[in-house]
């Protein structure tokens, strides 16, 4: 039987060109020039695929994106979009639409997106299969129920309306650790309150089968992508008494759908920011200027100040966008440690006092020297010290504020210590805080910094380490060998650290292909 696509374009020239290309490629399509039919037509129709452009009269295609999630949250609906809508773009992603793709529309664009709703709808086919025989299994109560259960190759739970757990497989318990009496929420994702959207409350409440992604973390803190499906298991007056909670590991497949909403997001945070740079550039060129035909100096030095700090900035984002996309080598030097330590606290200093924050620096006077990158340790402690400063100004709740910067030189190594008593973070955030383009900054956020800063220090033989607790701050601990490693830096093994950035290297070293920098870039504004 051929398959049903649903084609929703308000014009008549896409929805043409696209009908013979999906046509061509099996697909019984149906077409719609308006949200209002597209939702019409869903209905009667029932398409397993809908694809819609974005932008459209009347209602547009988020809204239509919307409708048929409520009405059927397995429909794969790839969004059609502008070169200048990647903010919906990615808002559509958020609001769990398949994937998205750019006009002028390519059929390789086309085929990489049917694909992946086609793996998709496959994965659930094969994961409802699964379940429905598990729940035969689990009414029977028979022996090879209980070896189904416990050697699937994923994780299963049977929860009660508390979302305790009631049994766990082995695979489960291998890798999360849980155990009869422990909460759901607690175990996967580290959790205060149950998850926002819970299938298993969900199954509860109508009885229905969900299905819904997730990222949890394991026993040993490793992030993974799930996608979850739930069933109900009915006592015999026929009410939900429990709920089955099957979840499978889809971590490298999810790493290669988000690839194109991942770089997207980048690319936007990169083109948003440098376009506020340039503003800034544009204004400090303006004062050179005006002071040279006045022959002010005042003014002359107030521009060039703000063409070194706008340049500066410029300089740091090229150099995190490196260190995102490839290996960088180390420009080793003896450094002395409290006049490294001192120009970063001459740094933040005035920008926490601008905020009313007390900032206290303690330097120890004995520390000596260590080998290092200044340059990129600099920006990685700085970092962390920036993140400080602004878990301060977005905390409400206290009087007043504090940073400590504590520096101390061992016979183990040099020790910086950042303390704050801003907002602070449960532990489903500390565990996240240095996975690639995890922000708790929102829109604000771009995701790089703390990720960045991670392995910088781990790329010196360093290590980093962070306590913190909501509403009472954080601190962070950076600990840094005193001599460069004679024979460079073993990996070290098992870092879920190391083998997420090897996958995200490999997806990303075209970028670093496309810009040249001079060999001693990382040295020009080194006095600034």
């Amino acid at each position: 039987m051929t398959e049903k696509i649903l084609l929703v374009d308000d014009e008549p020239g896409i929805r043409k060109v696209l009908s013979i290309s999906l046509a061509d490629s099996g697909y019984e399509v149906i077409t719609a020039e308006s949200g209002e039919e597209g939702l019409e037509l869903f209905r009667e129709n029932r398409p397993i695929i809908v694809l819609t452009d974005i932008k459209m009269p009347g209602m547009d295609g988020i809204e239509l994106l919307q409708h048929i999630k409520r009405e059927d949250l397995e429909t794969e609906v790839i969004m059609i979009t502008g070169h200048g809508d990647m903010d919906l773009a990615v808002k559509s992603l958020k609001l769990e639409a398949t994937d998205f793709i750019t006009k002028p529309i390519s059929d390789e664009a086309i085929e990489v997106a049917l694909k992946r709703a086609r793996d998709r709808i496959e994965t659930r086919e094969k994961l409802r299969a699964y379940t429905e025989n598990l729940e035969d299994m689990a009414r029977q109560q028979s022996r090879r129920y209980q070896q189904l259960f416990h050697e699937a190759p994923c994780y299963i739970t049977v929860q009660d309306q508390n979302l305790q757990l009631l049994e766990v497989n082995r695979r489960f318990n291998a890798h999360f650790g849980g155990k009869r009496g422990d909460y759901c929420y607690e175990v996967y994702k580290h959790r205060e309150t149950p998850c926002p959207e819970c299938p298993v409350i969900r199954t509860f409440e109508d009885g229905k089968p969900y299905s819904t992604e997730m990222v949890v973390t394991t026993r040993e803190g490793e992030q993974r992508h799930v996608l979850i499906r739930t069933a109900p298991i009915a006592d015999g007056g026929g009410r939900v008494a429990q709920v089955m909670e099957m979840s499978t590991d889809i971590t490298e497949i999810r790493q290669l759908q988000d690839h194109l909403a991942s770089l997207g997001m980048l690319i936007g945070s990169i083109s948003h920011g440098i376009k506020g740079m340039l503003t800034g550039l544009d204004g400090g060129m303006y004062l050179l200027d005006s002071g040279f035909q006045k022959e002010n100096e005042e003014q002359i030095k107030e521009g060039w100040e703000v063409v070194k700090l706008v340049g500066n900035r410029i300089r740091n984002m090229v150099l995190n966008i490196l260190y995102y996309a490839k290996e960088r080598d180390l420009q080793w030097e003896r450094v002395d440690v409290r006049s490294f330590a001192e120009e970063l606290a001459r740094i933040i200093a005035p920008k926490a006092g601008a905020h009313d924050i007390r900032f206290i620096s303690d330097i120890d006077e004995s520390a000596d020297a260590f080998e290092v990158d200044p340059g990129v340790l600099r920006s990685a402690l700085l970092n962390i010290l920036e993140n400080a400063l602004d878990a301060c100004i977005e905390d409400t709740s206290k009087p007043d504020h504090q940073i400590g910067f504590h520096v101390r030189q061992t016979e183990d190594g040099v020790i910086f210590e950042i303390e704050d008593n801003g907002l602070g973070m449960d532990r489903e955030t500390r565990e996240k805080i240095f996975t690639l383009f995890f922000s708790s900054k929102g829109g604000r956020g771009t995701g790089l910094g703390l990720f960045i800063s991670n392995k910088i220090i781990r790329q010196h033989n360093g290590a980093i380490t962070v306590e913190s607790s909501r509403g009472k701050g954080s601190r962070f601990q950076v600990k840094m060998p005193v001599k460069k490693p004679e024979n460079g830096i073993p990996e070290k093994s098992g870092s879920t650290e190391a083998s997420g950035e090897k996958k995200q290297k490999s997806r990303l070293d075209f970028m670093a292909g496309q810009i040249t920098i001079p060999e001693d870039f990382d040295r020009m504004g080194s006095d600034e």
